[in-house]
């Protein structure tokens, strides 16, 4: 139960006060523990499941077909590995293996976590389909109807849990005198899918029998006996720290035998092996002698399983110092051979091969690594030569090798079969790997905890190592490789060390510094810089894996094509008529010009292409559309674009242009001008009895109801409409001089004057409806806030009146939060300084009005949002 917080006392500090903290995982974890080549989705499918902390990953490997699989993978946009599914796990996970019974044609995985705790999972294709399809909500409707029912409720994942529970339940002596072992835990597999070996605790390994015959498919009974597992057990051993441990391959006559790796109090390693007594719970040591036991059913055809012959059992003392991995062998292909396999012992100095079996050791020494792991080299059609056996072995320095096992078979299958020769050669450098699995075709997936995971190919012929360049003093080996990095998956940790960057520009921190020296009150700055957001400076991975990196939480996008233009400055979307959905042209303003482009057929377009070449024999019909340059005649192409849109009045459908000294009206259909409003002759001004001296339009704004407002150089603002008496024409409805220059305008009708609910916007399936707004809202420039000005006049209201101040400096709050009905007296020099402390802010402010209030300035709240930083 977690405490309850008390509130404080009259005696303690009053300015301390309960603090509450929201923890949240900004960014998963993507240190790969462990990971297992399966079939877990589907009987065919290639999958790889990777443990990364508290999550377990299943990806997918996208196998290259013969026509693409070659070395130019560079060109080939497609995943090779997409991630498909991922479920949360509760706790930490430590080992995974996969594990196929004889009814099932796709594989289970089991895993374990820190804290002792085990589970059976399968791929659930039905419950899959339902996340799919939407049932699973009726299911849970179903379900909270009738509380016994076993339908899922709530948010569930497309697995089936067939076996789970903790290793300390099966003894008690565990629980009193056993402690986690200072190597573990550490997990082998019987080859023949006969029991599972933990080692979880020191002085004991716990074994789970696995029950061959379960289906999967089945409902899930409770139990083990009746499930996939039979009871478990934990077996008392004398090695007290092991090292490593691996299931030899033996034929099915002999009890299973478990190797470990062991070191004793002088620190001299050895590796023994015990047989695995299911069915008397325990373990058959080295040297012991097997009791023979009676057939409980006198029915079974099962022969009794014996342990092999005394001195055949497998046993090395003093091996290489530091080796910290076995690989089992399977025994030589041969009838007249022994049946019991060897295995591989990796050290830092040397790999050895041992088979008491066979009476053989073989050595290749290396030069000093620490080799962190391994997989076997086996295409998925299973298919593999018979005297010769491959291992991909990672080290800690990140390079990659070849374990090579050559027996004395010939090619006509002729030879005892026992190993010969060891090689171990160097592929490349990548990752420093944590788990290797090979996925064929080359492809090698390199899960790391201390760097990025990533995706290699091995390829036939070395290639130089990019940015290598030709040093002397490199070797051969470092200046070429057999490695190519397809894909890579990032992984932030180890984080060894961070340090918070605040979002701030040097201009801001200058002034804050200022403010200290002169004794001026910062504390304004201070609570304003605590809510910007920073970035996290992490130093990450491990040795040649070491990287810094920049963090920052947010909403992430991706890019998925780019043209560089150079000098653009705005672009708007068009459509050709106004009830359509789809834009049929995109206007560009560059500088000195405007440019369109429109959607075209991609056939005619083709067409037009080849017949520019002189080629027309290409029968292909591409589909779809195109974007090509056009020409809309009514607009001006040789001047900068402030606005277009389109404007639908009464049954006129017109595409609207504003540039720097003219509004034009375009007809939809013909594309032709209709009407023209110009700064310096005023055409399209019926109402116009201003005299003044004409000047430029530097911003505009409008909506498709037809409202258009504009603003000339030296703060003159314009508002027109369009008037359908007729013919369409521009008729101006009000003017106002503002004290300073206009920097934005905004005439979205989130406030509109459409009066009835069913004409305020366009409904799902609906006919699209124009709206018109009741207000304006300006930005001026040097001035750090926002007026709303009315576009219906009334009695207390002009047209474009002000409705509405609102302040968005920091501070600069008059007592009503910021907002002000009427103009207020600023002094332009405290203005200015205002601005230069807040406008580089980067900060989002939003305000909630009520539109439906007696008074036009009713407010409800305003908050502001700190973005980012002036980079």
């Amino acid at each position: 139960m977690a405490p309850t917080a008390t509130a404080p006392s009259s005696q303690e500090d009053p300015n301390l006060s309960e603090v509450g903290h929201y923890v949240v995982t900004a960014h998963p974890s993507g240190a790969v523990m462990t990971a297992v080549k399966c079939s877990f989705l589907s009987p065919d499918s290639v999958d790889v499941a990777i443990a990364k902390s508290t999550r377990l990953e299943i990806r997918q490997f996208i196998q290259p077909t013969a026509d693409n699989d070659d070395d130019d993978d560079d060109n080939d946009s497609t995943e090779q590995l997409p991630l498909l599914l991922t479920l949360p796990i509760n706790g930490r996970i430590t080992t995974l293996t996969s594990i196929k019974f004889k009814h099932s044609k796709k594989d289970c995985l089991f895993f374990t976590t820190e804290r002792g705790d085990y589970a059976l999972i399968s791929y659930d294709e039905t419950l899959a389909r339902m996340n799919m399809t939407g049932t699973a909500a009726t299911t849970a409707n179903a379900a909270s109807a009738n509380p016994r029912s076993s339908a899922f409720i709530g948010e569930h994942y497309p697995v089936k849990t067939h076996a789970s529970g903790a290793f300390t339940s099966y003894s008690t002596s565990v629980m009193a005198g056993g402690r986690q072992a200072e190597c573990g835990p550490l997990m082998a597999v019987d080859p023949l899918q006969r029991c599972v070996a933990l080692h979880v605790y020191d002085g004991y390994v716990t074994v789970i029998p696995i029950n061959k015959d379960y289906d999967i498919n089945t409902n899930v009974t409770k139990g083990l006996t009746t499930g996939p597992f039979k009871d478990a057990y934990h077996a008392r051993i004398e090695e007290r720290t092991l090292l490593s441990m691996a299931f030899l391959e033996t034929s099915i006559d002999y009890l299973p035998q478990l190797s470990l790796m062991h070191q004793d109090a002088r620190g001299f390693q050895h590796v023994i092996t015990h047989g695995v007594d299911v069915k008397a719970k325990g373990l058959v040591f080295l040297g012991s002698i097997q009791k023979e036991k009676e057939p409980s059913d006198s029915s079974s055809k099962m022969p009794a399983m014996k342990m092999p012959p005394k001195h055949d059992r497998l046993k090395i003392s003093r091996i290489d110092g530091g080796s910290a991995t076995l690989i089992p062998i399977p025994p030589p292909p041969s009838r007249n051979s022994s049946k019991l396999g060897g295995v591989v012992i990796l050290g830092q100095r040397q790999v050895t091969y041992h088979s008491t079996a066979e009476g053989i050791t073989r050595v290749v020494p290396i030069a000093p690594s620490i080799l962190l792991s391994y997989c076997p080299v086996m295409e998925n059609d299973g298919n593999a030569t018979p005297n010769v056996l491959r291992f991909l072995v990672g080290d800690e320095k990140g390079k990659i090798h070849l374990l090579t096992v050559l027996r004395n078979i010939t090619p006509e299958g002729n030879g005892d079969g026992r190993v010969t020769t060891l090689h171990f050669d160097t592929l490349g450098s990548a990752s420093a790997s944590s788990a290797l699995v090979y996925l064929g075709r080359g492809r090698v997936f390199v899960g790391s905890q201390f760097g990025d995971s990533q995706l290699v190919k091995i390829l036939e012929t070395p290639v130089p190592v990019s940015g290598g360049g030709n040093d002397e003093k490199k070797s051969a080996l470092d200046q070429n490789t057999y490695l190519r990095i397809l894909e890579e998956y990032t992984n932030l940790g180890p984080i060894v060390d961070f340090d918070l960057r605040p979002c701030i520009n040097s201009a801001s921190s200058d002034s804050a510094s200022r403010g200290k020296v002169h004794g001026e009150v910062g504390e304004l700055g201070k609570a304003r810089d605590q809510h910007r957001q920073s970035l996290v400076v992490t130093a990450s991975g491990v040795a040649k894996d070491g990287t810094v990196r920049l963090v920052r939480n947010g909403v992430g996008m991706r890019e998925h094509a780019a043209v560089e233009m150079t000098g653009i400055k705005g672009m708007w979307g068009l459509r050709r008529k106004f009830s359509h959905d789809d834009d049929a042209f995109l206007v560009q303003s560059f500088v000195t010009e405007t440019r369109i482009l429109g959607v075209q057929n991609a056939k005619d377009a083709d067409v037009d292409a080849m017949e520019q070449e002189g080629d027309t024999d290409d029968d292909s019909e591409p589909e779809g559309g195109v974007l090509a340059e056009v020409r809309i005649p009514g607009f001006k192409s040789m001047k900068p674009t402030l606005f277009a849109g389109n404007v639908m009045v009464g049954s006129f459908d017109l595409l609207l242009q504003v540039v720097d000294d003219a509004i034009r009206l375009v007809d939809s259909e013909t594309l032709e001008m209709v009407t023209e409003w110009t700064a310096f002759s005023g055409d399209g001004d019926d109402d116009s009895d201003d005299d003044g001296v004409p000047s430029m339009i530097t911003v505009a704004s409008a909506n498709e109801s037809g409202q258009i407002v504009v603003a000339l150089r030296g703060g003159t603002l314009l508002y027109f409409e369009v008037n359908c008496d007729g013919s369409p024409k521009l008729q101006r409805l009000g003017v106002v001089c503002l004290d300073r220059e206009i920097s934005c305008i905004n005439l979205n009708p989130f406030n509109s004057l459409t009066p009835s609910a069913s004409e305020s916007g366009m409904d799902i399936g609906g006919d699209r409806v124009a709206k018109k707004s009741a207000m304006v809202a300006i930005g001026l420039w040097d001035d750090f806030s926002v007026c709303l000005l009315s576009l219906r006049g009334n009695l207390i209201n002009p047209i474009l009146g002000q409705i509405l101040r609102i302040n968005l400096a920091p501070g600069g709050d008059d007592g009503n939060g910021g907002f002000s009905e009427t103009e207020t007296e600023h002094n332009p020099d405290d203005l200015a300084g205002s601005a230069s402390q807040h406008m580089m802010a980067r900060s989002l402010c939003l305000v909630t009005l009520d539109s439906l209030a007696s008074s036009n300035n009713t407010f409800v709240n305003k908050k502001t949002f700190h973005s980012g930083y002036e980079q």
